[in-house]
């Protein structure tokens, strides 16, 4: 009876028959098919004409009776007709510690003209929701070597925050810099860069990282030319290897360069399966998309923290733009780039006036919170009669109007920094308190 039993179970996982359809059409992202008991989410193979290889595609919806395909790649030689094989199992991405120190496309295979991971761990590329009772308060701060972020920003250790910059502000340059700047070897570091130009990736991985940098580094790439769902699956499997790592007990630091393209990439997806759009076309699903991904990072009981740091394109500079709304409006804290101290040459362009960190009154003391307020008055100070006083129309008392113009430039002396230089945030943070003492006992005396 017991080997009757053992053989039961043995025909039961055996699949005894392959699920097989034909394409019906392919209109330009999409290619609709008739094939039986798939599901959204599930990997499928089609056969084309002239080709030994089949290409990789997942199910992304339904219309009437016909599963909607998506390829992983841009497609040749797909007729009507063609042969459609379900694979029966979901998108999932493969992870491990052979990955450290590699430089990967959206599906672990390397770029780096180096082997293929051959040991790893096939994970889910899509998890359900964390129970928010198993996160963890954020009392520890987590140190990016930027001065204006360690000290107006403080950012804490499983903190989510964001980049945002419009183009040619410096967003990609200061991203950099941080990822440069955290080469802590309990950390790893996982980069995932979406929709850049090639030539910005190999600069990347050889200029910003460098040999040190990529040593405990996982860069996760899918370029501009590459199908959405690619880029999309680049940013989903940069969250399943910082989480992982994380599951190992290991702390993560994740960047992802740039959310914006994520969006753009899952709004492509949604207009192709005939998603009504919304707000600057953007569909519904895109709107839900984003939350569900920063929630997967954040700092947990049992488990390491996943630091993250997000760029948004800011396009137009639109601020009230519904992507970055939606992010500005549930991330932890938003560090803002200035065009105008861009363009005035000022590295790194934040803008202390609209950034914020949601948890500095939690990572900060009194002494740094005063400081900052102090520095911050100074800023608004001159801001408010930038244009009288740079023409000479304020009237006053000459001594104070002088001193105006003097505490706001050595503050800008004190927040710029070159690129490339790494500031502890300790240091960082007793330059400023004694800029803010020097400029208080100037007041007083006055």
């Amino acid at each position: 009876m017991l080997m009757l039993n053992r053989y039961a179970q043995s025909l039961e996982s055996i699949e005894t028959m392959q699920s097989y359809g034909t394409v019906l059409q392919s209109i330009g992202l999409v290619v609709e098919a008739e094939i039986p008991n798939v599901f959204v989410g599930e990997i499928c193979e089609i056969f084309p004409k002239g080709r030994i290889q089949p290409y990789q595609c997942e199910v992304v919806g339904f219309k009437e009776t016909r599963a909607l395909l998506m390829p992983y790649e841009y497609i040749r030689g797909i007729a009507f007709g063609s042969k459609v094989k379900s694979l029966g199992r979901a998108a999932f991405a493969k992870v491990g510690e052979g990955y450290i120190g590699r430089v990967i496309d959206a599906f672990g295979v390397p770029l780096d003209a180096k082997e293929h991971v051959i040991d790893g761990v096939e994970v889910p590329l899509h998890r359900e929701p964390i129970n928010p009772l198993d996160r963890r308060e954020i009392t520890t701060a987590f140190s990016t070597g930027i001065k204006s972020v360690d000290t107006f920003n403080t950012i804490g250790k499983g903190q989510r925050v964001g980049l945002f910059a419009g183009s040619g502000v410096g967003k990609s340059s200061l991203l950099s810099a941080i990822c440069k700047n955290n080469h802590d070897e309990s950390r790893i570091n996982i980069i995932a860069l979406v929709g850049e130009r090639g030539r910005e990736v190999e600069e990347f991985v050889r200029d910003t990282l460098g040999p040190e940098g990529l040593r405990n580094s996982i860069v996760i790439a899918a370029t501009s030319e590459q199908p959405p769902l690619v880029r999309a699956q680049a940013v989903y499997y940069a969250l399943a290897m910082a989480e992982y790592f994380s599951e190992q007990g290991k702390d993560v630091f994740l960047t992802i360069d740039s959310m914006t393209r994520f969006a753009m990439a899952m709004r492509e997806v949604g207009l192709s399966i005939g998603e009504p759009p919304t707000l600057k076309g953007y569909t519904t699903s895109v709107f839900s998309a984003i939350p569900r991904l920063v929630e997967r990072c954040g700092s947990f009981k049992k488990r390491g923290a996943i630091t993250a740091v997000l760029t948004v394109l800011v396009e137009n500079d639109d601020f009230n733009d519904p992507v970055v709304d939606t992010l500005r409006a549930i991330l932890d804290g938003h560090v803002i780039l200035s065009r105008t101290l861009a363009e005035n040459h000022h590295f790194p362009a934040v803008d202390i006036m609209k950034s914020v960190s949601r948890l500095f009154s939690n990572l900060s003391t009194k002494e740094q919170q005063h400081a900052v307020q102090h520095a911050r008055k100074v800023w608004n100070l001159y801001d408010s009669n930038k244009e009288f006083l740079e023409l000479g129309m304020l009237e006053g008392d000459v001594d104070k109007l002088t001193k105006i113009k003097s505490d706001y430039e050595s503050l800008c002396n004190f927040l710029q920094q070159d690129v490339g230089i790494n500031v502890p945030a300790s240091k960082a943070l007793t330059a400023l308190q004694n800029w803010s003492s020097e400029r208080g006992t100037h007041d007083r005396e006055q």
